[in-house]
């Protein structure tokens, strides 16, 4: 039985509209994400195989972004001190896991680490490594042969460095779907799920009695896009020996449920994106745009105001595309926006 999680927002159902190998496993063709994390580390729900390869996390295609770089994006698990550490292993667990005892919401889907911090906190050297890592994806020719999705489950709401909103800027130019985190630090939205041209993501949190309730509020909720499941989350422990199952929360996760949606997405419709929209900004403002219109009124009360919209990721592949002269660009430039 899926965990709540997946059945929340019908990633089960979803899985079953997308092409599958002869072995039953999902065929995810060209589509992966680009993690942008603390690295990764080489454990069973991974497939990791002796001789260190992955049919999941594709090395070849990541980096380590921070100074001094290593050259590598496998994470050595450095403890900040106020979190345990392997945060990138963890959430992109929740994404691709397939083995070591569990699944994750995307099965199998690959993913490409790109090692930009050593916790979940965007620090001014960190919000450089983020812009450093989506210039390099927005720069790839043709746009989005690494990845046509970047996941970033990191984020502080006072941290707004023109580095990162630059490459914000030309990831989203370039077609580049960037699913970030709201935060749960203070009661203000984070960057940089902040900037307008991200999709932000805020959490819900399942209770014993059945019922939800948001997993942090915010002062405001203009930039949130969308709301997805936030706590408890299943994922893999990066420390114990073996990897086990274990429950995580924040809004880490909720980040990682879009990130798969968005993925699922472009496997399902592929081609006809990219006659619809090329690889330019369309093809985001298309995604927020079924996310909110193929999405549902989650069951508690708008918060001042506003209807908090779940994700339902099988009523967004069944959604028909929206009509490119219809989307709107982003004017906001990441790059002007200040903390």
């Amino acid at each position: 039985m899926p965990d709540w999680n997946i059945t929340h927002v019908k990633a089960d159902l979803a899985l079953d509209q997308l092409p599958r190998r002869a072995d039953g496993s999902v065929s995810w063709g060209t589509v992966r994400f680009a993690h942008l994390d603390t690295g990764y580390r080489k454990i069973d729900a991974f497939g990791f195989a002796p001789d260190g390869s992955s049919p999941i996390v594709l090395t070849d295609l990541g980096g380590d972004f921070l100074k001094p770089r290593r050259g590598t994006a496998e994470d050595p698990l450095i403890d900040p001190g106020f979190m345990p550490p392997g945060h990138g292993t963890r959430s992109g667990s929740a994404i691709s896991a397939d083995g070591g005892g569990f699944t994750g919401i995307a099965p199998g889907l690959p993913l490409v680490p790109m090692r930009v911090t050593t916790s979940s906190l965007v620090t001014e050297e960190v919000a450089r490594a983020i812009g450093k890592a989506l210039t390099r994806i927005a720069k790839d020719d043709p746009p989005q042969i690494r990845a046509a999705v970047a996941n970033i489950s990191l984020g502080f709401p006072i941290v707004c460095d023109q580095a990162m909103g630059r490459g914000v800027d030309k990831a989203y130019m370039a077609g580049i779907i960037v699913v970030a985190a709201t935060g749960q630090e203070i009661d203000r939205v984070t960057y940089p799920g902040k900037h307008r041209r991200t999709i932000g993501v805020a959490g819900i949190k399942r209770l014993r009695s059945g019922k939800f309730r948001p997993y942090y509020t915010y002062n405001r909720y203009a930039r949130v896009d969308v709301w997805a499941p936030a706590d408890p989350i299943r994922r893999a422990n990066v420390v114990a020996e073996p990897p086990s199952r274990q429950l995580g929360d924040g809004t880490t996760y909720a980040t990682v449920h879009v990130t798969a949606a968005a993925c699922m997405w472009l496997r399902k419709h592929g081609s006809a994106i990219t006659n619809a929209y090329g690889r330019t900004w369309k093809r985001v403002e298309a995604f927020r745009r079924l996310l909110k219109t193929a999405g549902r009124p989650l069951p508690f009360k708008p918060i001042r105001g506003n209807v908090a919209q779940g994700l339902d990721i099988n009523a967004l592949l069944n959604a028909p595309l929206p009509d490119p002269d219809s989307l709107v660009m982003e004017e906001d430039l990441a790059e002007d926006d200040v903390a």
